[in-house]
């Protein structure tokens, strides 16, 4: 029994060692890997329970004011607070049409690109930043889709919020945030088909209904 055992550990010790081998000796591999791991996003956001919570979680009791201690308690309360993906610092350097290029999926060929950037300098009341996700089969582009979205509309204090996370699989989560807080818009999730189309395969959809003063979803 105990040979047995021995000889387990060792074929997957020498496994292991053979994969990871074989990744160390791929430097294109590796670097694949690397940008993935980059440009991912949150994977917090690949979970339907979790986008689900925001509402209830997210909700301001004291928009205009409070303790330090209710502010720090209804920020730790927010779900969004356990995303830790800075998608800031790994956009804002994308320079304008720039193409980011991520391992395939399905064998089809995807990069980011930013399509719209935010003037630091601008005195508008309302900028936006835009990146989409292109799928491309011999050199052409096949599809598109937006998957990151940041609106400020200083005048109303309004933000409107919209990330991703990419695996196999492309999911999205926009949500808008005012004093009062923040509620759902919509989220998604997409497959890469193998004509190089997204595909949608799961959602659920928001809006905010007056007549019982809650966000309503479906």
């Amino acid at each position: 029994m105990k040979r047995k055992l021995f000889m387990l550990m060792h074929s997957l010790i020498f496994t292991f060692g053979c994969v990871e081998a074989r990744i160390n000796s791929n430097p294109e591999q590796k670097t694949q890997i690397s940008k993935m791991e980059t440009y991912q996003g949150d994977n917090h956001i690949s979970r339907k329970d979790f986008v689900k919570k925001i509402d209830s979680s997210c909700t301001i009791a004291h928009p205009y004011g409070g303790t330090n201690e209710e502010i720090e308690y209804e920020r730790k309360r927010c779900v969004l607070s356990k995303m830790t993906f800075d998608y800031d610092e790994i956009i804002n350097p994308i320079i304008l049409n720039e193409k980011v290029y991520l391992p395939p999926i399905n064998d089809i060929n995807i990069y980011l690109e930013k399509v719209k950037e935010i003037n630091s300098s601008s005195l508008e009341s309302v900028t936006i930043a835009e990146v989409k996700l292109f799928t491309k089969i011999n050199d052409q582009i096949v599809d598109s889709l937006t998957i990151y979205y940041i609106k400020n509309d200083y005048d109303a204090f309004y933000v409107e919020s919209q990330y991703y996370y990419i695996d196999k699989f492309i999911y999205i989560l926009k949500y808008g945030s005012d004093e009062d807080g923040s509620l759902v818009k919509f989220w998604k999730k997409y497959s890469i088909s193998t004509n190089g189309k997204f595909k949608l395969e799961d959602f659920f959809e928001c809006h905010f209904d007056n007549n019982f003063e809650k966000n309503v979803c479906k």
